[in-house]
């Protein structure tokens, strides 16, 4: 409730009687004298107020006296509230309030709140007290802020486009030119292994060994940092069901028995739940890749390869933990291998600790899936030292294979690459023929709208020509005339 004393009525030719009943002004319409025509004043709410007669008021009275006077001072939200019954009980606090002079009001929306406030400068002394939620009228919360909106002529979009072409096309012509001359070899040992593939088919098999041998010549020396890959096609890694089934809770060693979400490789058959559990982890790549450099006619020695350093640092050292540093056959007590597997993950590299477990190069490596059916795995990184501080020198060299990883189940096959990798990568063309596409396409389309802006800029002008020679020759009839 809000009680106010408010000044007395100015006087008026005969004394009205005092009402009992809470006042609103109501206008008294002026009369206009027929013979003077003078400049009309703005009209205050002082003059209103001095020309009127007090009546009883009503909640309508306040919402047409908020919008004749203070509509531009309110916002679409309070001119909205000003709809709503203002009083509901006017009524009957009307008939109980007997005190004279003076206005009772019952306030249920901010609106009112902040009327009362241009109504009376009384109420700024009352200390405001937020009664809704609604936002304030601000320019900021009431999305009145200023905008800037940006006006593109045709000329500056077209030179966005013929740039944006122009350098997708070089970008593109770069990277392919530079994928050329990156020193590559690949060797494609699918069929050059056909017995070890055949022997692999056969499920009794899957215990023993199957290893070939693949002589290769290299004609130049492969100078710099040497990289050895593993290639798979038609080895499709981005299904939704193979990608979903892992368990992060227990890659990253917060639970080696969370296997939720890794069907259908959750547990064995007798129940054991499997460490690393999910169809990624048990169709890793196991074969075994040695590259041997023929020094001489009689001496073969084993080149120098890296098994650390081939992941991403986010893998190694925030996605994938071990349950512990130390004694890890007893942290992954309870649990098996995956069924593919030849032995448990804690057995991966027994040499180095650090690339043991879940840390293992290679097995962080081949969770990373790919996108596409067809790509390759960072394998292995030549050790620089010996005969190969420099990289691999030229001559006869050899690729002894172990065979694990069967693909011809599903049609696939299986490649080795050694490369050097440049500055935009280990060689490959997609990059290069992405940027050249985009590139003609932009420039394609550059094209198109040029056309059509030439188009209807020659229709435009012979319309305003056409124009002009009807206004002349308008012009040239009424001079006659």
């Amino acid at each position: 409730m809000i009680q106010q004393e408010t000044g007395a009525v100015p006087a008026s030719p005969r004394k009205p009687e005092q009402p009992k009943e809470c006042f609103l002004i109501q206008p008294k319409e002026a009369k206009e004298d027929a013979t003077k025509t003078r400049k009309r004043r703005k009209k205050k709410i002082t003059d209103v107020l001095a020309k009127s007669e007090p009546k009883p008021g009503t909640p309508e009275d306040l919402q047409k006296l908020m919008k004749d006077y203070y509509s531009s001072n309110r916002s679409v939200i309070e001119l909205e509230e000003l709809n709503l019954p203002v009083c509901p009980k006017w009524v009957k606090l009307r008939k109980n309030h007997s005190e004279k002079k003076s206005v009772l009001m019952l306030i249920i929306c901010s609106s009112a709140v902040r009327a009362l406030e241009l109504i009376s400068p009384k109420m700024k002394e009352i200390p405001e007290q937020p009664l809704s939620r609604m936002p304030d009228n601000t320019a900021m919360k009431q999305q009145k802020l200023p905008a800037h909106h940006l006006r593109f002529s045709a000329k500056l979009v077209l030179s966005i486009f013929f740039g944006t072409g122009a350098f997708c096309l070089c970008m593109g012509v770069i990277l392919i030119l530079s994928a050329k001359k990156t020193k590559k070899v690949e060797i494609n040992y699918t069929k050059i292994c056909a017995n070890c593939a055949e022997f692999r088919e056969n499920a009794y098999n899957f215990d023993k060994e199957c290893t070939c041998s693949i002589p290769f010549y290299l004609p130049q020396k492969m100078e710099g940092n040497v990289y050895m890959y593993y290639k798979l096609y038609g080895f499709y890694q981005n299904l939704y069901r193979y990608i979903q089934s892992r368990s992060n809770n227990q890659l990253t060693g917060e639970d080696v028995r969370d296997v939720e979400n890794c069907a259908p490789f959750k547990v064995s058959r007798d129940g054991t739940p499997i460490a690393p559990c999910g169809a990624i982890a048990n169709s890793m790549f196991n074969d075994t890749i040695i590259l041997s450099y023929k020094l001489n006619s009689s001496v073969h020695i084993r080149v120098p390869m890296l098994k650390n350093g081939l992941t991403w640092w986010t893998d190694k050292y925030v996605k994938f933990q071990n349950p512990s540093f130390n004694d890890l056959p007893s942290k992954f007590a309870g649990s098996t291998k995956p069924p593919n597997w030849p032995k448990p993950v804690y057995e991966l590299d027994k040499s180095n600790p650090d690339n043991n477990g879940f840390l293992n190069d290679d097995f962080i490596v081949w969770m990373r899936t790919a996108a596409f059916p067809t790509f390759k795995k960072l394998y292995r990184r030549l050790y620089r030292i010996h005969h190969f501080i420099q990289g691999l020198p030229a001559g006869n060299y050899s690729f002894n294979i172990s065979y694990n990883f069967p693909v011809t189940r599903f049609q696939g096959e299986k490649a080795v690459v050694l490369s050097i990798p440049t500055w935009c990568g280990s060689g490959g063309f997609f990059l290069g023929i992405a940027y050249t596409v985009t590139g003609a396409l932009t420039w394609l389309a550059s094209f198109v709208l040029m056309a059509f802006h030439l188009t209807w800029k020659r229709k435009k002008k012979e319309v305003l020509q056409e124009r002009s020679q009807a206004s002349s020759r308008k012009a040239e009839n009424t001079s006659g005339q």
